[in-house]
């Protein structure tokens, strides 16, 4: 009995690891090469017009095209019945497999905008070709992080924060100098793909977007060919739908309080695999993705290209494969999203409990956390309006071997007029970038928890004048810095601050500070961008987290004099003879010249997110009265 249990157990684990390894194979009985394929043919295609209904309609072979583009050919066709006429060919058709004799011969893959009524010309991609796709291993990819769209190097962020004016300029803030400019993403996003018009966009429907998110998210979804569908995402009447053939299929980027859902159709299910879109989602090849069925409400017809208004139902499975032809998946499990705790007290003083998950993607997580929270934001309070928002953030990393701390903690204050969410995405999407996207270790996030309270009145203030009592100080002197504030529609309020000179201070020329977070942190990075380039993933988490308070003044003492920063040291007040040799060819990349010397900083607390920046000249004398 022993035996026979051991042998059966033997048998279980082979079958299950050829299965696993198992994949779509050709079948010529199934399947109708394109060398079969003649102008004039009649077939039928299957897709879901309207809820989980898979619905025939007949088509006929209009020509065929050889490399529509190096490897991809098209099977032109024209639909005859009233069903699709009605429609013509809609986004999210993606994938609904045609059949001729009772073979299927691909999958539908493309439509032109603007055809006359009655054209109803689309295209087909060979089913041989999508086999290709299959063939590349169903196996989901583990070390899979997903594609990096953007170039985080120092130069491109500190271009895209544009976080202040110039240092001896008035030193106030415009709108389009915010801390996190909202046009970022399509400044450090690569080029956009070059996308023939006549691919099949993919809907990706998500509840209505401001004018600001949607200018956000664009350049994400022109990469892509991603058509947004507003107005859905969100439940449908049915919780699951089948894994068949014609169906809907997906991905979830977000799930929970903002559905943000991208879908195609099933061309060809066999036993817990499938393919489908006839096309890439991403074209990131080889990758680990969740995938979800699909209902569809409606498909709304258009004069330029009609689509499908579809919403997740249930998880499915695993994308393994995404390339030209055709993506393929694995029914049964899927991988984890990140989830995201937030707890919101508005302006009328309710506490709301909302989360959501975002799909594990290198490029994906951090912009849709960041849109997310903005979205949730403003559907609670406002979009357009005078408001306060106090904000704290935890990032928490996966445990892994040399990982010091695993928490990134951000408390701070923003105040404006416009969204209070755009401040919370500017918290995330950065540096859950530079985690995710770091060359030092693989890091993962756990989770991320909000903590956000909005008030309805706009506190901010402008520094608009400063004043020392004297122009000679002598080192180790503490200077009374007079400040004079003015608040949003009130009146002037004077603040009173202290920094000391250090004492073993040279004589000379000292230039006085008076900065906002922002410029400050800025000014600091143009300063000296040696002491910001991250020695490791230890220091990275480390310089994520610095920075001063949105209501904070930064007082700080500088001279023009140069310095060094070796390996993330800074070394001032050196001879230019030490300079020269600590800085040789040697040690390029590892020490480089400062723009000036900080002396001190220090800071006053205030009621309000200060905008604006001053300047004050004064001399050091040992001799000064």
């Amino acid at each position: 009995m022993k035996k026979a249990t051991w042998l059966c157990a033997i048998v279980l684990v082979c079958f299950t690891a050829l299965h696993g390894y198992a994949e779509i194979k050709w079948d010529a009985e199934k399947f109708m090469p394109l060398t079969e394929v003649e102008i004039g043919m009649e077939g039928k295609a299957y897709t879901v017009f309207s809820g989980i209904t898979v619905e025939e309609f007949d088509f006929k072979v209009v020509s065929v095209e050889y490399n529509y583009f190096p490897g991809w050919h098209v099977v032109w066709c024209k639909g005859l019945s009233d069903n699709f006429k009605e429609t013509g060919v809609a986004g999210g058709m993606s994938g609904s497999p045609c059949y001729i004799d009772g073979r299927l011969m691909g999958a539908l893959s493309l439509g032109f905008f603007n055809q006359r009524e009655h054209a109803n010309l689309f295209g087909v991609t060979p089913f041989e070709l999508m086999v290709k796709v299959a063939e590349r291993g169903m196996q989901p990819n583990l070390s899979y992080e997903g594609r990096q769209l953007f170039n985080l190097s120092s130069a491109n962020v500190e271009e895209g924060l544009n976080m202040g004016p110039s240092l001896f300029g008035d030193g106030k803030m415009s709108q389009t100098q915010r801390p996190f400019d909202l046009r970022l993403l399509e400044r450090i996003s690569n080029a956009p793909s070059s996308v023939n018009s006549a691919r099949l966009g993919i809907p990706v429907a998500m509840p209505p977007l401001n004018s600001d998110m949607m200018r956000f998210i664009k350049p994400l979804f022109d990469k892509f060919n991603f058509e947004p569908v507003q107005a859905v995402g969100g439940g449908s009447p049915v919780k699951e739908s089948p894994i068949e053939e014609g169906q809907i299929v997906g991905m979830e980027l977000v799930r929970g309080e903002f559905p943000i859902f991208g879908y195609g159709t099933i061309t060809y299910v066999d036993g817990d695999e499938l393919l489908a879109y006839g096309h890439s989602s991403s074209g990131e090849g080889h990758v680990n993705l969740p995938m979800s069925g699909g209902y569809v409400h409606f498909i709304l017809p258009s004069r330029t290209r009609s689509s499908k208004w579809a919403s997740p139902t249930q998880l499915i499975g695993t994308r393994v494969q995404d390339r030209d032809p055709a993506i393929a998946g694995v029914i049964g499990k899927h991988p984890p999203y990140i989830p995201v705790n937030m707890n919101v007290e508005t302006s009328d003083g309710q506490q709301h409990a909302k989360y959501y998950e975002v799909v594990r993607h290198r490029s994906f997580s951090p912009a849709y956390t960041g849109l997310t929270a903005w979205f949730i934001m403003d559907s609670l309070d406002f979009y357009v309006g005078d408001y306060t928002l106090n904000l704290g953030a935890t990032i928490t990393l996966k445990e892994q071997p040399g990982l010091t701390s695993r928490e990134l903690v951000f408390k701070n204050t923003f105040s404006s007029r416009g969204s209070p969410g755009s401040g919370v995405m500017q918290t995330l999407m950065l540096p859950m970038f530079q985690l995710i996207s770091n060359s030092y270790a693989k890091v993962a996030v756990e989770n991320v928890t909000l903590d956000l309270k909005v008030e309805d009145k706009r506190r901010t203030a402008v520094i608009e004048s400063l004043s020392v009592d004297k122009l000679r100080y002598r080192p180790g002197e503490t200077v009374e810095v007079d400040m004079m504030l003015r608040p949003y529609l009130e009146a002037p309020v004077a603040q009173t601050g202290k920094i000391t000179i250090p004492k073993d201070m040279p004589d000379g020329q000292v230039t006085l500070l008076a900065t906002n977070a922002s410029f400050h942190e800025f000014w600091q990075r143009s300063r000296a961008p040696l002491n910001f380039r991250p020695k490791n993933i230890n220091h990275l988490v480390e310089l994520l987290q610095r920075g001063e308070s949105n209501s904070d003044v930064i007082l700080e003492l500088f001279v023009p004099q140069p310095g060094l920063t070796v390996q993330g040291q800074e070394f001032s007040d050196l001879p230019t003879s030490v300079m020269s040799v600590m800085n040789t060819a040697q040690q390029v990349g590892e020490s480089g010249y400062t723009m000036g010397t900080t002396l001190e900083i220090d800071k006053v607390a205030t009621d309000y997110v200060i905008f604006g920046s001053g300047i004050i000249r004064f001399v050091v004398d040992r001799n000064a009265r």
